[in-house]
């Protein structure tokens, strides 16, 4: 773990020590880190840097979710750290449809928990550090809670906008059109399934596909989700 640290603290290069983020980070059980600049909160994003799964960071970024991450609202007014529990939310707790399918959409996407910390001023500029785990907190993480915050703290420090490769970068870029989810479940309906089989085959909630299906909607400009299928056809954006 020594030369791991050292490569990140004193990299030959910017790959070098994305690598080392990433070594260090499995040494510690943990599937996937995230870096990220905003101004303010989340929702003013200057840039993530992150080895999440690429459908699960377009789906974030173009479904909105950064408007009902609890991490995100949380953290705004202070500094510290908050763990989010994923594929937990109930829908007795009366909570709004895509704050399901953001909770959900992380189980789906291999998160079991999230811990994230923010460094900088309340309500001002900063960084937010997360870190993803496959099961829950208390199973998944073989590190104790302050060498998580050693580890988060030395990728705040060190991980900045050109340290990974360029594909994993977000920010500055326009997003797709439609994000893989939106095109995974226009396809499906291709198919013939409705919403239930649809959630079924995707291990999403109904609830989910519906608000994918809404943006699908809102960002072809149809007037149904039958409409917005056809659209996609047209310009290519779906394969049958």
């Amino acid at each position: 773990m020594i030369d791991t640290l050292d490569a990140l603290l004193c990299p030959p290069d910017q790959t070098g020590r994305w690598q080392a983020a990433q070594s260090l980070a499995q040494q510690m059980g943990i599937k996937s880190i995230l870096v990220a600049k905003a101004d303010g909160t989340l929702k003013d994003i200057s840039w993530i840097s992150t080895n999440m799964p690429d459908s699960w960071m377009e789906e974030y970024l173009c479904e909105g979710y950064v408007e009902v991450d609890p991490l995100v609202e949380d953290l705004a007014a202070r500094s510290g750290s908050m763990v989010l529990n994923c594929g937990t939310l109930q829908r007795s707790d009366g909570a709004p449809d895509k704050a399901w399918a953001y909770n959900h959409g992380l189980k789906a996407a291999g998160f079991g928990t999230l811990h994230c910390t923010r460094f900088g001023q309340p309500r001002g500029a900063g960084k937010y550090v997360t870190l993803g785990y496959e099961d829950s907190f208390r199973t998944a993480r073989s590190s104790s809670g302050l060498e998580m915050q050693l580890f988060s703290a030395l990728l705040a420090s060190t991980i900045d906008q050109d340290t990974p490769p360029t594909e994993k970068r977000y920010g500055g870029t326009a997003p797709p059109l439609l994000t893989t989810r939106q095109r995974e479940v226009l396809s499906l309906l291709a198919e013939g399934m409705m919403t239930a089989r649809i959630a079924e085959k995707l291990g999403l909630s109904e609830a989910a596909v519906s608000l994918h299906f809404a943006n699908a909607r809102k960002a072809l400009g149809a007037n149904t989700r039958e409409h917005a299928l056809a659209l996609a056809m047209k310009q290519g954006l779906i394969e049958l």
